[in-house]
Order: C-alpha cells, then sequence, then structure tokens
C-alpha cells in the first residue's frame, strides 16, 4: 500500500511538474544586478553562481518567495523573486529593436534592388518600344519625302504641261486667224479676178461692137 502511494505521489508529482513546465514563464533578472543562483529557495542554500542583469530565465516554479528557474544552458536552480521581471529589460528591447532594424533594412535593401531591377527592365522595354517608333516614324518620314518628291515632281510636270498647252493654244489661235484672213483674201482675189474678167469682157465686148459700127460705114 505504501508503494501504491508513493507511486501515486511520484505521479502526481511528474503531472504537477509537466504542467508547471506547460506554463513555464520567460523572466530576466532585473536591471543593474548581481543575483546569485542557488541551490535551493533560500539563502542557506549554497550558491551556484551569479546572474548578470538581463539574464533571461525560464520560471518552472515558486516556493518561499523564490523561483525555480532554469539558464539558457539548461542548469536549474534558485532565484530570488524580489529581483526577477518578467518584462524585458531595456538592453533586451534594444538589441531586438537593433536586430529587427537591422533585418528591415536588410528588406528595404533587398527591395530596393528589385525595385531598381523592375524599374531598370521597365525602363529597357519603354526604350526598345521608342527606337521602335522612332524607327517607324523614320519609314514613314521617308516614305513621306518620296512621296512629296514624286508630288514635287507631278506639280512641276503639271505646270510645264499647262504651259506647252497655253502655248498651243495659242499658237492654234494664230493659225485659225491666218486660215481666216487667207480665206477672206483668197475670196477678195478670186471677186477681184471675176471683177477683172467681166471688165475684160465688157470692154471687149464694146471694142467688137465699135468695130462692127465702122465697117457698115466703110461699105455705105
Amino acid at each position: 500500500m505504501t508503494k501504491l502511494f508513493s507511486r501515486i505521489c511520484a505521479v502526481v508529482l511528474i503531472f504537477t511538474g509537466t504542467a508547471v513546465l506547460c506554463h513555464a514563464q520567460t523572466a530576466y533578472v532585473s536591471d543593474m544586478l548581481i543575483l546569485t543562483f542557488r541551490e535551493g529557495p533560500g539563502t542557506n542554500y549554497p550558491v551556484l553562481s551569479a546572474l548578470k542583469s538581463d539574464t533571461p530565465l525560464t520560471v518552472i516554479t515558486e516556493k518561499n518567495g523564490y523561483l525555480k528557474v532554469a539558464l539558457a544552458s539548461g542548469e536549474q536552480g534558485w532565484v530570488d523573486k524580489s529581483y526577477v521581471v518578467t518584462d524585458p529589460p531595456k538592453s533586451i528591447i534594444i538589441d531586438r529593436l537593433k536586430k529587427e532594424n537591422a533585418a528591415l533594412e536588410e528588406k528595404i535593401k533587398a527591395l530596393s534592388v528589385k525595385a531598381d531591377q523592375v524599374v531598370m527592365e521597365q525602363l529597357k522595354k519603354e526604350n526598345q518600344a521608342l527606337i521602335q517608333d522612332h524607327e517607324a516614324l523614320k519609314s514613314k518620314y521617308t516614305a513621306l519625302k518620296a512621296a512629296a518628291a514624286n508630288v514635287t515632281d507631278t506639280l512641276e510636270e503639271n505646270k510645264q504641261l499647262k504651259a506647252r498647252n497655253a502655248s498651243l493654244s495659242t499658237e492654234l489661235a494664230q493659225q485659225k486667224g491666218n486660215s481666216e484672213f487667207l480665206f477672206k483674201t483668197g475670196m477678195i482675189k478670186w471677186f477681184l479676178a471675176g471683177v477683172v474678167v467681166l471688165l475684160l469682157g465688157w470692154v471687149i465686148g464694146l471694142s467688137i461692137s465699135s468695130r462692127k459700127g465702122g465697117s457698115g460705114s466703110l461699105l455705105d
């Protein structure tokens, strides 16, 4: 029966210790202090070592104003509760903030590098697009220049054709006028020739009549 009770007590103690460990709290040695780390919960227990300020402690249990704690090395002992705080000390907070700040700076640096790369890639794409647009505009300009040259040549040819047409029109008008003049002159000549012929006929007729009259008188 005694053995059974002992076993039950051992199991209870194991479960109690496990429960305490599950609810273990992180604490720290308070600022500006060297705290004795003892074997038991009291000044009558031997000192194992001295703990400096800001030393992290894992609280296991509490007894008689002392805390049973575990160090980062795994070593366990007892410290006076009055010199233990649960809030992180300033030095740890500052160190943590420094680490967080350094991590943020690294992230910012990485993001800056990435952003620079993205910007450079974007600028490269935009530059390539501008080059393509420039080439397209250059081709259009060349085509327009050639078209403008053709238009200039066409206008010049048209101008020359207009001048030639005007010259031909003038020559044609002159020739038409000359033809009409020649036609009228010919008609006048023919008219005059007819008049001359009539006059000659009339004169010849008169001459013949006169001769016939003279011949009759001579016979009488």
